[in-house]
């Protein structure tokens, strides 16, 4: 049987070797390009990462429901979760001092691009210190929402309310990066 884009996910289902070929030939690129943006700092781990994702995707190819969302971001998915929970294991540090006593100082030595440190710390400059807090937990950090909100003690509502109102603050306070074209 010959795979195509309509098949391989049923033929990987029934464990057929050319549709995990087919996927790698196809979402591989996909799937590389996610991994290397999360592990850019440690490149000789993102192949590897890349096969664990590939396996994983394999393994769990029962879990796909096509009507919730395309192969393609469920590959990717698989790829940034793979891919961040290697960071984890890669950057296991112990943390010596809790979060919410940290300032924007202290976290400068996140990222390692100084310059993307001094954007990002001038965007939010103008957000109040506990949106600051939320902003550089998700959009820095990378925690979840769910992660956040009880860090913080607020529900999840309260947080998106402050995330939205808090890009809308961002847009006004920065028009000249966030213009619309005509």
């Amino acid at each position: 049987m010959k795979i195509t884009e309509e098949n391989f996910v049923k033929c990987m289902k029934n464990k057929d070797e050319k549709a995990l070929e087919f996927t790698v030939k196809n979402y591989g690129g996909l799937m590389r390009s996610v991994i290397h943006r999360i592990l850019y700092s440690h490149p000789e781990d993102a192949e590897e990462c890349l096969f664990e994702s590939v396996m994983k995707i394999w393994h769990h190819i029962n879990y796909y429901d096509e009507s919730k969302s395309t192969f393609s971001n469920w590959a990717a998915g698989i790829a940034k979760y793979t891919a961040l929970d290697r960071l984890r294991k890669l950057t296991k540090i112990e943390p010596t001092v809790d979060i919410d006593q940290l300032s924007i100082e202290d976290i400068s030595h996140i990222t390692d691009n100084a310059l993307f440190d001094e954007f990002f710390m001038e965007l939010i400059s103008c957000l109040s210190d506990e949106d600051k807090s939320i902003f550089i937990r998700i959009f820095w950090i990378g925690e979840t929402a769910e992660e956040t909100s009880e860090a913080l003690g607020k529900p999840k509502s309260q947080l998106y309310n402050r995330i939205s109102r808090g890009k809308k603050k961002i847009i006004a306070n920065n028009p000249h990066l966030f213009r619309k074209e005509l």
